[in-house]
């Protein structure tokens, strides 16, 4: 009774395993790893010719604040000089027109002058000034005198008189000349203001798309620096692989993997999705369009899985393709998976693991992209697929 419900626990888990969802196909870690070194490369001499970019950016915007701090300065300048002519046209004015205001004055003295010395010819306030002028004058040749000296002084305050109003005239024209003067300088004065504005706003600007460069520049040159530390992990990496796959101890015969249990999927085309296009020469039909790169073994969960052949195997982990799997580099071009393991049975460190043919690594489970417990057992020539049954006879 009790082997009977094993080999319905059996039968369940190969129905489950037939039904787990494909997984990602899986490429040499040797060649996995130059491709990942190819594309570093890509991305850093993608990023030097950025860089290189930049820098060119940077140099224009430099040069082109340069000839805009050049410009302002000269701007200044001319604001400076024009703004002092403004000045002076503003000191002119209120010149003028403190002349103005004294002519004015000195034009109302006069005209009261004038007028006062015209009233003294009549009688004023009952007086006969005039008269008493003429009539105690001592002698014809005396009342002449008289008479010709009023008259002299009337007519050199009429004189004086016109000639201020003349000078006030002139002051008059003098301030309108010189107001319309200081609405151009000022007009000048606001259009240099103007161009000095727009080339600061300019000035601004490029000062911004600076900052921005060198915001660029510094994060392409920390890309480029963790690319440069990538680049050199990946190396090492390739290196460890080449020294791994140098060293491995295979026999060059492989053994089965350790799990007892029917092949719920096995190698070549299937109709499941999600797994990977085949690679040429395979082809696959319409109706089976995807291709299993490898065989699906069923069997209880914590099975023991052994090592087909002796080599250095690596501990790996995906959490949406193979879940925790171990991966064996062997001699002569040869690499093995085994997938959706439950657990570890060896604990290999950056460098990897000598194991024996037939040593325990793991034991199955369903971790990653899976449905049921199963080991996928996978074996790759040279980076190339092949059906695992050629070696270890399904």
């Amino acid at each position: 009774m009790k082997h009977r419900l094993g080999t319905v626990l059996i039968s369940v888990s190969v129905i489950v395993g037939a039904l787990a969802p494909a997984r990602p196909a899986f490429a040499d870690a040797i060649t996995d790893a130059q491709a990942r070194q190819n594309q570093i490369n890509n991305q850093i001499s993608q990023d030097k010719a950025a860089l290189a970019n930049v820098r060119d950016q940077q140099a224009r915007t430099q040069a082109q604040l340069r000839l805009l701090g050049d410009e302002i300065s000269l701007t200044q300048s001319n604001l400076a000089a024009q703004s002092a002519r403004l000045d002076g046209i503003l000191g002119d004015i209120d010149r003028a027109q403190r002349d103005l205001a004294a002519k004015k004055v000195e034009e109302a003295q006069r005209k009261d002058l004038l007028n006062r010395r015209m009233r003294s010819l009549y009688k004023e306030k009952g007086s006969t000034s005039f008269l008493d002028a003429v009539l105690t004058a001592k002698n014809f040749s005396e009342l002449m005198n008289r008479f010709i000296v009023m008259r002299d002084i009337t007519r050199q305050d009429e004189l004086l008189l016109q000639q201020i109003q003349a000078d006030r005239a002139a002051i008059e024209s003098l301030n309108a000349e010189l107001s319309r003067k200081r609405d151009e300088q000022a007009t000048v004065v606001n259009n240099i203001k103007d161009q000095n504005a727009a080339l600061q706003a300019q000035y601004v600007q490029y000062n911004v798309v600076r900052a921005q460069l060198a915001s660029q520049a510094t994060a392409l040159e920390e890309e480029q620096r963790q690319a440069e530390a990538a680049r050199a992990a990946v190396a090492a990496e390739i290196a460890a692989l080449v020294s791994a796959r140098s060293r491995a101890h295979s026999s060059g015969i492989f053994a089965w993997p350790g799990v007892q249990g029917p092949i719920t999927q096995g190698f070549g085309c299937s109709s499941l999705r999600g797994e990977p296009s085949p690679k040429p020469p395979y082809s696959c039909p319409p109706s089976a369009p995807w291709f299993h790169e490898g065989i699906d073994i069923g069997g209880p969960s914590g099975s023991e899985i052994d090592a087909a052949d002796g080599g250095i195997a690596y501990t790996k982990y995906n959490g949406g393709g193979y879940g925790q799997y171990v991966l064996i580099v062997h001699a002569n071009g040869f690499t093995t998976i085994y997938g959706h393991m439950l657990a570890y049975a060896i604990h290999p460190g950056a460098g990897g693991q000598q194991v024996s043919k037939g040593q325990a690594i793991g034991y199955e489970g369903s971790t990653g992209f899976s449905t049921g417990a199963h080991l996928h057992f996978g074996v790759y020539l040279n980076n190339f697929p092949v059906d695992p049954c050629r070696y270890v006879g399904c």
